[in-house]
């Protein structure tokens, strides 16, 4: 019986789990030290501000990026091991509701394949207070999801 209480709380408490939304979304290839940046822009007052990273060292599974943003330099080691192979970066402080105002940058660390790492970029703003801009080495143009979405419409 109580098995069964336990089974069914825990089907319950699993369908209402909600799936986590992005509302930017960009793969990045890069070599040991080449340079990518996310260009973010707070749309309250026009702070335009880098995240910028690069990776140095892989070993088997584990990988080292660098990281700067704010003029704040940090190092992450991030493993192909779930739930290690994410970071996470507060893009505008979430004083007032934690939950809610959240904008933030995950970099996850999705593969490693020659010599060259595969770093996802999801950047979670459900309050659209954030213009991005991912900075690809390997694009010398700009990238913005909502204008590629315009040039396919046209």
């Amino acid at each position: 019986m109580i098995f069964r209480l336990s089974l069914f709380l825990a089907l319950v408490s699993f369908s209402f789990a909600a799936q986590a939304t992005f509302e930017h979304k960009y793969e990045f290839t890069l070599k040991k030290d080449e340079r990518a940046s996310v260009e973010v822009t707070e749309l309250a007052n026009s702070k335009v501000q880098n995240f910028d990273f690069y990776w140095t060292l892989f070993d088997t599974n584990k990988i080292v990026i660098h990281s700067k943003f704010r003029k704040y330099p940090r190092q992450f080691v991030l493993s192909m091991k779930r739930n290690l192979n994410w970071a996470t970066q507060t893009l505008i402080p979430d004083y007032t509701n934690p939950h809610i105002d959240k904008a933030r940058l995950i970099l996850e660390f999705s593969n490693f394949q020659g010599k060259e790492a595969k770093l996802t970029v999801y950047i979670e703003d459900k309050e659209a207070r954030l213009m991005v801009r991912f900075l690809d080495p390997r694009k010398p143009e700009t990238f913005t999801p909502t204008e590629e979405a315009n040039n396919q419409n046209n």
